[in-house]
């Protein structure tokens, strides 16, 4: 069970898994203590009372003195702790250039649709976020898209890299990719929430929110194995506007 920062950081999304998402719902102890996190590795602790389930959408409201201010994913339970992650903004010029000429190259690696109708045309980097592993390697996550241009409806592609930079090496090496194809409004668009360590083995993983348009889902990823991150853990697709 994942905890998302909602309308407020007072209020909670209740993120269950795609699958018994109802029995882990049930068997939240009530009240439940949460563990709050930034992107930039502030951590905050909260009382969860009591959930409230609104047409599939849980939702929470966090008590805690003073009360939380920003954050981003939240945990009940369990061993986690923040990695910071710095985004492009943070960046210099200098590395957020490499990062951009990198991403490309290893974008350029992957698979085409099976029309190849994108192949060729330029990619633009979206985003760029960058965090450290201790006593391992820089992790850079990106997405970049291509757009081919019809009259009707513009089609999109949408990639999501996970590359990995080993110490006193500039070279980035892909990780995990994975691509989306649709038009503006309804592709699946990808951001990354925070970086974390998890369990007592202190695995590195990341969440990242995986928006359809109308509806919204999320993912935690692992790291596996040097150069090697896995999708662990996935919600299910909800819709909780009007």
């Amino acid at each position: 069970m994942l905890l998302v920062s909602g309308d407020a950081p007072t209020r909670a999304l209740v993120i269950m898994p795609a699958e018994n998402g109802q029995a882990a719902l049930a068997a939240l102890p009530h009240p439940a203590s949460a563990t709050l996190f930034s992107r930039s590795g502030v951590i905050q602790t909260a009382d969860l009372p009591a959930i409230a389930d609104s047409g599939g959408c849980p939702v929470a409201s966090l008590s805690a003195a003073p009360p939380p201010r920003p954050w981003n994913v939240g945990f009940i339970g369990g061993v986690v702790a923040p990695l910071p992650v710095d985004s492009i903004g943070s960046l210099s010029t200098a590395d957020s250039s490499r990062y951009a000429t990198w991403l490309n190259r290893l974008a350029s690696a992957l698979p085409n649709d099976s029309s190849g109708r994108f192949s060729g045309l330029p990619f633009v980097v979206r985003s760029i976020s960058r965090f450290a592993i201790p006593d391992g390697p820089q992790v850079v996550v990106g997405t970049l898209s291509r757009q081919l241009n019809q009259e009707a409806t513009p089609l999109q592609e949408r990639t999501f890299l996970v590359a990995e930079q080993a110490r006193g090496d500039s070279t980035l090496v892909s990780a995990y990719g994975e691509r989306s194809y649709g038009d503006e409004e309804t592709i699946e668009s990808r951001e990354l929430l925070a970086a974390l360590l998890i369990s007592d083995a202190r695995t590195p993983a990341i969440v990242v929110s995986r928006d359809f348009g109308n509806d919204v889902a999320y993912a935690l990823f692992e790291r596996v194995a040097d150069a090697k991150w896995r999708n662990q853990w996935s919600s299910a697709r909800r819709h909780c506007g009007p």
